[in-house]
């Protein structure tokens, strides 16, 4: 939000059961599903004491400091964005990162002493960590990359990485300060083009990306929202808790917040029988349904339904 500083994102919070989850009427878990706690160890690098990472507190004044270049928004299916100035002699310095949530739109501004240098924007299937090829683990369901050129940072130990969370931009992460170029990868909600132009005094590039209209979140226990779950995939990509992303652990966690001794049967690719066999008369059973809702490399499962087997 406006005013705040982005450089660690918050741990994701304990969420409450759907209304598929009271509705099940296995003895012992027929009540509301509690949630299991999924603690998100994805705190960002901090940016260090000379790189600062903060939301523009008066995006409005920032705005009348001059006119920006004559660029439209871009396509949804545009691949790359290049400028067409004149690339300045000496490399140009990054010594800020700002990031604002307006209205109906997210910025970020790249602050640079020395000039403004060359850049170039493009989706990406995946952001490569420059010089390494490695992919860049980054939230989202479309992603973008971000160069600059010729650059360097005021920051010895490179930019780190930011994670705003807001409608459209959910992370801005390093991907390489190599040669006199300065990479970054953005991690976006999803891809709904993107508005890149220059202001002056001092120099900054400037990326707008619009909101996304998102479909329903499906989930409807613990993972509950998308804010939430962009948190738990930027987790996930940093490599915890990857049994999220298998169907049975995930429902295995569900059920064993009643008890240990509820079987687990698949009974199809994301449907499951879950049975409370310590009644040997009346034993009850549930069918819990679930689904990917981002596919791609962070294939974290959420269950969306949680009804009773007659």
């Amino acid at each position: 939000m406006p005013g705040a500083d982005y450089a660690s994102p918050r741990p994701v919070s304990r969420a409450s059961s759907g209304p598929g989850a009271r509705r099940l009427a296995l003895r012992g878990f027929a009540a509301a599903a509690c949630s299991v706690v999924l603690v998100s160890a994805c705190g960002a690098q901090g940016l260090g004491p000379r790189l600062a990472a903060t939301a523009d507190p008066k995006p409005a004044a920032r705005a009348r400091l001059s006119q920006p270049a004559s660029q439209p928004i871009s396509s949804p299916g545009a691949t790359a964005h290049q400028s067409r100035s004149t690339r300045p002699t000496a490399p140009a310095t990054l010594t800020a990162i700002r990031v604002t949530e307006h209205g109906a739109y997210d910025q970020a501004v790249f602050q640079f002493a020395n000039g403004i240098p060359h850049y170039s924007a493009g989706y990406v299937a995946a952001v490569q960590q420059d010089a390494k090829g490695t992919p860049i683990p980054l939230p989202g369901r479309s992603f973008l990359q971000l160069a600059f050129h010729p650059a360097t940072t005021a920051n010895p130990a490179g930019p780190g990485t930011i994670s705003p969370y807001f409608p459209a931009l959910l992370q801005i992460s390093a991907a390489g300060d190599f040669e006199g170029h300065l990479r970054f990868g953005l991690g976006l909600a999803g891809r709904g083009g993107y508005r890149i132009y220059t202001l002056t005094h001092p120099g900054r590039v400037v990326i707008e990306f619009p909101h996304v209209t998102l479909p329903k979140f499906p989930g409807i226990w613990d993972i509950t929202s998308w804010r939430q779950y962009w948190h738990v995939q930027t987790a996930f990509e940093n490599g915890h808790q990857p049994w999220l992303a298998s169907p049975a652990m995930v429902v295995g966690a569900w059920a064993h917040t009643f008890s240990s001794q509820l079987t687990i049967r698949q009974t199809g690719p994301n449907t499951f029988q879950v049975t409370d066999p310590t009644d040997p008369v009346k034993a009850k059973t549930a069918s819990v349904c679930g689904t990917r809702p981002v596919t791609g490399k962070a294939r974290i499962w959420v269950i969306t339904s949680i009804l009773p087997v007659p």
